[in-house]
């Protein structure tokens, strides 16, 4: 049995890992606060390394989050369209912000609030 660390998401405060069985297959995840986990770190275990983050990772999560806040840039939303488009371009232009930087030096824009001055 191993386990392996699962890359952290920007929002996850805690380590995930995965179970990896003697035969391969993968029964459970869990945190780094799991008896198993912890009785096997015990051993003198240490789980694998999550895998590195990629340009390829920041731009499916650039494109998410775009995609999940194009209803801020409809008519009649009720938020801060300036605020919101200029957000959206800031995160448009991560990969060119950041072009002389690893993916792992990515500070992401803090979202605007949803409660903007049309509510």
């Amino acid at each position: 049995m191993n386990y392996k660390k699962l890359r952290k998401r920007e929002k996850d405060s805690i380590q995930i890992l995965q179970r990896i069985e003697d035969d391969g297959s993968c029964k459970i995840t869990c945190t780094e606060e799991c008896p198993d986990y912890l009785a096997w770190v015990a051993e003198g275990n240490v789980a694998e390394a999550a895998p590195e983050l990629t340009w390829d990772d920041i731009r499916e999560t650039r494109d998410s989050i775009l995609r999940n806040t194009d209803w801020t840039m409809t008519t009649g939303a009720t938020v801060d369209q300036a605020q919101w488009a200029a957000y959206r371009q800031n995160i448009r232009d991560i990969p060119q912000t950041y072009k002389d930087k690893t993916p792992d030096d990515v500070v992401w824009p803090t979202q605007p609030s949803t409660a903007g001055p049309n509510t």
